[in-house]
């Protein structure tokens, strides 16, 4: 796919109706991952509890830089009918321009391609498998359910595939299995599974459960992972998490991301973030003499240091350490 800009919205509740389709478009997106849909099994996800999001650790009181939060949310599945999902993503194509990546869940293969195929058949341009959600139920494990479901979906569809991943040690091997299994690409990473207690009632906030963590302190964990999958990896990585301006899109292009997606950011600051996160590439852009983010992608992982090649200083003088009092 070709994109004006690499800003991609991220699944979510940014990305779920025509008229934010539309939006995105018009703030300069280069695309959009519609709201997950959601297989028929797990009906229940797709009725959401009120309120389901809070800022938290909102500091006000850092002045000159981005604000540093919390979002927690508990919000699963598209709200609608299968069949309004279809619709959803045939009107989406018909009212704009920008490439429309469709996003599943499900429990077992049969479902996924279900889902996948549909999506493909509505005239979305790829499909991204949310695999790694912080919501999702029962104990569907990577090893067999999701990469069961990958080949599967690559097997059956023709538009690109993407892999949503989570964050933990095992993102890397993950990334591998999921360029084996025929991925086009994988998504880097997911928010994670938190919990928030009040502590006058000692009960868990909004919902009473388990939610989605994410903000801007989670790029530095994310910043990790693309590097060290955009040393082993042939496909492509869409990065995403803690992303609020436009250096943090430039260092995930330098750590090798070739999309970025972002959210928060829209539910914090609103959608004139792009146009601002846009302007600030180009100003680096032009600042650096380049044509595009092609001629530095993966710059930075080039200069990575090995352990072995690490600079190190004991802090002791040429005669050896002091043991004595002084």
């Amino acid at each position: 796919m070709e994109l004006s800009s690499p800003l991609i919205v991220a699944s979510g509740p940014a990305s779920h109706d025509v008229r934010q389709i539309r939006i995105a478009e018009e703030k300069g997106f280069g695309a959009v991952v519609l709201k997950t849909v959601c297989s028929a099994k797990y009906d229940e996800m797709r009725y959401w509890p009120r309120p389901r999001y809070k800022l938290l650790d909102w500091d006000k009181q850092i002045a000159g830089r981005s604000k540093q939060f919390t979002l927690y949310s508990y919000e699963q599945g598209y709200s609608g009918r299968l069949e309004d999902y279809w619709k959803f993503v045939e009107i989406c194509k018909k009212k704009t321009k920008i490439p429309i990546i469709g996003s599943a869940f499900a429990g077992v293969p049969e479902d996924w391609v279900d889902l996948a195929s549909h999506i493909e058949q509505s005239g979305a341009d790829a499909v991204e498998l949310d695999i790694s959600s912080p919501h999702r139920p029962g104990s569907l494990e990577f090893e067999t359910t999701f990469v069961a479901a990958i080949k599967a979906v690559v097997g059956a569809v023709k538009i690109p595939v993407l892999a949503k991943l989570a964050l933990g040690p095992d993102v890397l091997s993950q990334c591998l299995i999921a360029q084996d299994c025929g991925a086009a690409a994988v998504t880097l990473c997911n928010r994670l599974r938190g919990i928030d207690i009040d502590i006058e009632s000692h009960r868990p906030i909004l919902h009473g459960y388990y939610g989605g963590v994410g903000g801007p302190w989670a790029k530095y964990y994310n910043f990790g992972y693309v590097a060290e999958a955009a040393g082993k990896l042939k496909i492509q990585i869409s990065a995403t998490g803690g992303v609020m301006t436009s250096e943090d899109v430039i260092k995930y292009v330098l750590l090798g991301a070739s999309t970025v997606q972002i959210l928060s950011v829209i539910m914090v600051n609103g959608w004139d973030s792009a146009s601002t996160i846009n302007s600030g590439i180009l100003s680096y852009l032009n600042r650096k003499n380049l044509k595009s983010l092609d001629e530095i992608r993966g710059n930075a992982v080039d200069h990575l240091t090995s352990p072995e090649e690490i600079v190190r200083w004991s802090g002791e003088s040429k005669k050896g350490p002091r043991n004595e009092w002084d």
